[in-house]
């Protein structure tokens, strides 16, 4: 593969933006140095900041206001005060509000109250702008805690650290009080002085959402991180080398019938099964992680997707913490390290680290259950092997300095008879503050076993992929620009890209205006975007162009609407030729449609206790299983309401029809009810129901083999957690179906089960 014309040009216009010298390249102001105080003492993280050493710790104020106004002045006070001993990194935050009745906030789990009054900071361990850690708590000291990489724009908020805190509300606002120990955190271990980067941060949500700083920071420069100011301390500070061990014990009843035989019994089976979780800090860069037959089902239900009429997997979040775990190590470009592939493995071994400007990682695991993703230029499918497979990845990144970084990346997955190797480069290249290059390529050699065949003989081929995006960010003006191949062989079978054989060229360009504090509305955007595919052979798969406004309004709301015209084609009408081999041809072989859609999309939170969103779809939509172009409905709301701090009810419905000829096709309503009781902040009772009706018309649909298609799952689940790896669970689950053949809602599972682990420091 070779860049077209078409990927030039793009590129040519990305030179042209790049001439352009920001302001804020010219005019940055570095700001001084933050020194952190030692105290050798200790605090008890109780929210009262009545001890000794609060009165020797740093003060900052926090008076910015950065986003949505530049740098204008906080309407309220906050007050930071930091200070550590050699073990624990203390911050807390005296946040002051006039009206503190108005204050958003209640008990939830962790990492569920993102939308609340926050305090918190970013920590870059490294001082490279590479990678930071996130800290936030709301009112009532629940945990917030991420990882943010630079390189990917990417946040991974799965990542969870252990740490203190406590939060209370006043009679003037609220304060929190954070104990950070070094021993979670990544860092070069010396007997130096440390220089690190932190930013300290308020989010005040009321009309807007104000992000409140004690810095500066520059529209212009699209690397906030870059713009974090150095603070200097921590020589006593010492990377972890210990060794958490954590043994987990899971136990389970699952019970199954099958509800077409009549009066069948249930089917039960009792299972007891120990696991272990090994995390060693071999010295103060290097990490390891090691799982023993691990539990790694996920405790919670996903959340619910339409999934009628979608020729692509869908895809899901990585929960489990053996993968979550410095999986920022892992990305790129391409979503090469997709874990969610890696089913019910017996063991893992994780290794990853930091020393200087090179960072590492690699991974190995087995898998009883191989599942696979195959991609296709109009759809992809799921196949399942029954063999044991491994898996595994490595990668190794050097940061030459704080504007350029390169990659090498290389991805497994095989069994006896079936392999995929996948490896490659990337590289990010920052021309200036605004103005950003990417770009990736990789190599795949992968072979099929006989089962996996239409010939019944196993079958080796290898391809390439790359892509190459240049991006500009500046205070008024963004620009995307992408290019990227895949190779109709292409495969990345421990990744999510289900799609090959295509090539895309897409430009997003976006206009951004800005209100005043006392303005209604803080921003408003104007959107265009062009994009076009085509597969290996430049035949047309679609061609699309869209445009959008968005504005924010009072009580938090927000408004977008967007239209969009694509030209696309339906699935093949032959996925096989005379002599049954794949027939990937479109000319000829596929109808050509034109699709034109507008999607409406609103949300308010009128008072601190009650959020509300609602999107609705109108136009023209593909019926793939019947090759021909329908009219498309799809509407979708929710309301999340807090009846006190304690109590939350979540309620989503999502109602989708397809009309085509005249006459219904088909339509899908998916149910989400969700309710948690919140005892503490470190225990929940939750109640979920998730439920699927769709309905078919057999007469307007060939494709259709049943008229209903109904589906039920709930689960009630009790949990306590001291920590995130000191955890107990107690829950029940169920499932229910019903087609033609059933009058109603059958169960056909449940399930009780138990799981408790302990971390342990020896």
């Amino acid at each position: 593969m070779t860049l077209n014309n078409c990927s030039l040009s793009v590129l040519a216009t990305a030179l042209i933006l790049t001439m352009q010298p920001s302001m804020a390249e010219e005019n940055r102001v570095k700001l001084a140095q933050l020194d952190i105080p030692h105290v050798k003492q200790s605090i008890n993280v109780d929210g009262e900041l009545n001890e000794a050493m609060w009165q020797q710790a740093l003060n900052v104020p926090l008076d910015i206001v950065n986003n949505p106004w530049n740098n204008k002045p906080s309407p309220v006070k906050t007050m930071a005060k930091v200070v550590e001993n050699g073990e624990f990194l203390y911050v807390a935050f005296i946040a002051q509000d006039p009206n503190h009745e108005d204050i958003i906030g209640s008990l939830g789990d962790r990492d569920t109250r993102w939308g609340d009054d926050l305090v918190g900071f970013k920590l870059d361990t490294y001082n490279n702008r590479r990678l930071n850690y996130d800290f936030f708590v709301n009112p009532y000291g629940v945990q917030h805690d991420r990882i943010t990489n630079e390189m990917t724009g990417n946040s991974d908020s799965a990542w969870d650290g252990i740490w203190e805190s406590v939060g209370k509300v006043t009679g003037t606002g609220f304060q929190v009080e954070m104990a950070i120990p070094y021993h979670i955190l990544n860092f070069d271990d010396t007997n130096e002085i440390k220089t690190w980067a932190m930013e300290l941060i308020r989010l005040y949500p009321r009309d807007a959402r104000l992000r409140i700083s004690h810095i500066e920071l520059d529209r212009d420069d699209a690397c906030w991180l870059c713009q974090i100011p150095e603070v200097t301390g921590f020589k006593n500070a010492k990377a972890s080398k210990n060794l958490m061990l954590t043994p987990t014990l899971v136990a389970n009843r699952n019970e199954k019938r099958d509800i077409f035989a009549g009066n069948d019994d249930w089917h039960s089976e009792n299972d007891i099964d120990a696991g272990l979780d090994l995390r060693w800090g071999i010295n103060a860069n290097t990490l390891l992680n090691v799982t023993i037959n691990p539990d790694f089902s996920n405790v919670e239900s996903d959340a619910g997707q339409l999934s009628v009429n979608k020729t692509f997997s869908l895809f899901y979040d990585e929960k489990r913490q053996f993968f979550v775990e410095n999986s920022e190590y892992f990305s790129s470009n391409f979503d090469l390290v997709y874990t969610r592939n890696i089913a019910d493995p017996e063991y893992g071994a994780k290794l990853t680290g930091t020393q200087g400007n090179h960072n590492y990682g690699a991974f190995i695991t087995n898998d009883t259950q191989t599942n696979i993703i195959l991609p296709g230029n109009t759809g992809s499918r799921l196949i399942s092997l029954a063999e044991e497979s491994e898996s595994g990845a490595i990668k190794y990144r050097y940061d030459v300095n704080e504007d350029l970084s390169f990659g090498v990346v290389s991805t497994l997955r095989q069994t006896d008879n079936y392999h995929n190797y996948v490896s490659g480069i990337d590289s990010k290249y920052r021309l200036n503050d605004s103005n950003s290059f990417q770009a990736q390529i990789l190599f795949a050699d992968t072979q099929d076993s006989a089962s996996m065949t239409l010939s019944g003989n196993e079958e080796k081929f290898t391809d390439q992929a790359f892509k190459i995006e240049y991006a500009h960010n500046s205070e008024y003006w963004e620009v995307d620009a992408e290019h990227q191949e895949i190779g109709d062989k292409f495969r990345a079978d421990l990744g999510f890209m289900p799609r090959a054989d295509y090539q895309k060229s897409k430009v997003l360009v976006n206009r951004l205006f800005y209100g005043e504090p006392e303005s209604i509305w803080q921003e408003m955007k104007f959107a265009g975007q062009w994009q076009i595919l085509h597969n290996e052979n430049g035949e047309l798969l679609e061609r699309s162009v869209s445009s959008s406004f968005n504005i924010d309004g009072p009580m938090l709301s927000f408004v977008d609407v967007m239209v969009v015209a694509a030209d696309k084609i339906g699935l093949r009408r032959h996925e096989l030729d005379a002599s049954l081999t794949i027939n990937n041809s479109i000319d000829g072989n596929t109808k050509r449609f034109q699709e034109n859609q507008v999607v409406v999309y609103g949300t308010i939170q009128p008072t601190p206790q009650l959020s509300t969103e609602l999107e609705l779809t109108l136009g023209d939509k593909i019926d793939y299983d019947n090759d021909r172009l329908g009219d498309i409905t799809v509407l979708y709301g929710n309301v999340s309401y807090n009846i006190n701090k304690h109590l939350e009810f979540d309620f989503s419905h999502t109602y989708s029809e397809l009309k085509a000829e005249s006459a219904n096709v088909y339509t899908e309503n998916l149910t989400e009810l969700r309710v948690s009781y919140q005892f503490n902040v470190n225990s929940y009772l939750k109640f979920n129901v998730v439920y699927t009706d769709i309905d078919f018309n057999l007469d307007n649909n060939a494709a259709a083999y049943s008229a209903k298609d109904n589906r039920l799952s709930t689960q009630l689940i009790y949990a306590y957690k001291l920590n995130p790896q000191t955890v107990f669970y107690l829950g029940y689950s169920d499932n229910s179906y019903q087609d033609d053949n059933l009058k109603s809602l059958e169960r056909n599972q449940r399930t009780i089960y138990s799981k408790i682990s302990y971390a342990w420091l020896p």
